[in-house]
Parts: C-alpha cells; structure tokens; sequence
C-alpha cells in the first residue's frame, strides 16, 4: 500500500510503483535504486556552487538535478492531489501561483542574505513550512526542501547540516508540527545545525 491515499496518474496501472527510467515494478528495489541516485546527486549538489538568487527556477533545479536519473517527472510540479496520514498537501492548482507567492516574498527579502543568525533562522524556518505545506512534487519535495535550505544558507553565509540531526524522524517531526502552523521544534532544529 502507498504512502499516498490517492491513487496515482504517477504510478504503473495497478500499481503503487512511481513510473520509473529503469520501468522497475518492485517499490523495494526502486527506492533503492533511488536512494543510491539521489544521494550522489546530492553530493553533486554540494561541490556545486549554488545558483544565485536561488529563485523558483533555481529550486525547480534542485529537483530537477536531484531525482533526474530516476524519475521522468524530475522538476516538474505535481498535477494530483497528494496526503500523508492525516495531512493533505496543496491541490494541484494552486501549486504554481503559491510558488510565485513565496519566492517573491523571498526575493522581497533578498533571499535572507545579510540577516543576523537570530532573525535569519526564524526567516528560513517560515519559508521551508510554506513549501512543505505547498508539497510541489509527486515525489522528492523533503530532500528538494532541506537542500533548497542548505543552499539559501550557504548564499547567506551560514553553513546548514542536516546530516548533524541523528534521527531522521525529528527533521519529519519538526515539518509536521509546522505543518500545523507550529515552526518552534523547526527553528529549534535550525539552530543545532546552522552555523
């Protein structure tokens, strides 16, 4: 059974299998080869240069570069509704003009640059609830998210470690209480691994 509710235009018929470059049929063995995909495209990310600004092409990249080698979609915003457990992400049509929203409201802000540590964590807490909530890709956006984040700080002047967090579930966590308009346990996490 699918992480998702809703069954999926991304998926094979029958099937909760995302549609995949490799046309593979078991979950297990694709978010395997995923895994092994994206974390090389990740490292990749990280001896990269961010782009700057880091405006919405730049994090539609992000995607893009990291799931590429895997999925047909990579980049691509999501066109079906999609939840996890109780919570149902942004519908499909105000995916686009919410992402306008937040990266204008991003550039108005200068893409956090020059801000101090204690205004800046609060900042970046906000805009990485906002895409969260929004969840603008059928697959990725957690991973697309935190390196949009290690980015932004990165062309800020701070360095952002999410490999620091020790237990995954507490960066899911803190996504899911600002899911719920509640971005403490989020800074809080933003302020163990800035520097």
């Amino acid at each position: 059974m699918s992480k998702y509710r809703h069954s999926s235009m991304y998926c094979y018929p029958d099937s909760d299998v995302l549609i995949n470059k490799f046309n593979l049929m078991d979950e297990e063995k694709l978010k395997e080869l995923e895994t092994v995909y994206t974390l090389f495209r990740l490292s990749e990310l990280k001896i990269n240069k961010p782009a700057d600004p880091l405006d919405r092409e730049a994090f539609l990249d992000i995607h893009r570069s990291i799931l590429k080698d895997v999925y047909p979609f990579a980049g691509e915003l999501r066109q079906e509704m999609i939840s996890k457990g109780s919570s149902s992400f942004a519908h499909p049509k105000f995916i686009e003009p919410e992402l306008y929203k937040i990266f204008e409201e991003l550039a108005k802000e200068n893409y956090l640059k020059d801000l101090p540590r204690e205004k800046f964590i609060p900042r970046l807490a906000y805009f990485l609830a906002e895409l969260n909530a929004l969840h603008p890709f059928r697959e990725g956006n957690g991973r697309t998210v935190r390196e949009f984040a290690r980015q932004l700080s990165l062309n800020a002047g701070y360095q952002l470690e999410w490999e620091r967090i020790p237990e995954p579930a507490e960066i899911i966590n803190a996504f899911v209480d600002s899911f719920n308009a509640n971005n403490e346990r989020l800074e809080k996490l933003l302020e163990e691994i800035l520097s």
